[in-house]
């Protein structure tokens, strides 16, 4: 196989920017920047999140069995990048009905009850169920406009 072609592919593959938002044990927010979402079902909804096999993420989803994800939207390019430096303390959250942290101001967020994890490669494949969602006004951030690649 052509590596190089391989890699070229792959990043076509349009993605979002989100925040992936957890309760770690001690039960302090945890904030996590990630890209690779998609919705696998109506109904119920269901969504699969990919982590990084060894992202402290994946181990509160595990421990915690839910997660919610953030959908930053246009023009969230310092936030984005504050995520990504774990500057959380210039992110600025507020709480899911249940209490799990997410982005103030986005394009909206979903809550996820966790439901099944795929093992397979450098990452995990989360399948969740969508238990609440909140919607407001703005366009979803493409990982693109970032100049952020993560495929390949």
């Amino acid at each position: 196989m052509d590596k190089k072609a391989k890699k070229k592919v792959l990043q076509l593959i349009p993605y979002g920017a989100y925040v992936v938002g957890t309760k770690t044990e001690d039960g302090a927010n945890h904030l996590m920047f990630g890209t690779w979402l998609m919705q696998t079902s109506f109904k119920p909804a269901l969504v699969a999140f990919a982590l990084s096999q060894d992202s402290r993420t994946l181990a509160n989803v595990r421990r915690a069995k839910a997660f919610a994800v953030s959908f930053l939207k246009e023009g969230s390019d310092t936030l984005a990048q504050n995520v990504l430096d774990e500057a959380f303390d210039k992110v600025p959250t507020e709480a899911t009905p249940s209490g799990l942290p997410v982005v103030a101001g986005g394009a909206g967020w979903i809550e996820c009850k966790y439901l099944d994890i795929l093992d397979r490669g450098d990452h995990r494949i989360v399948l969740a169920e969508v238990v609440d969602a909140s919607a407001a006004a703005g366009k979803l951030l493409p990982l693109e406009a970032l100049g952020w690649h993560y495929g390949g």
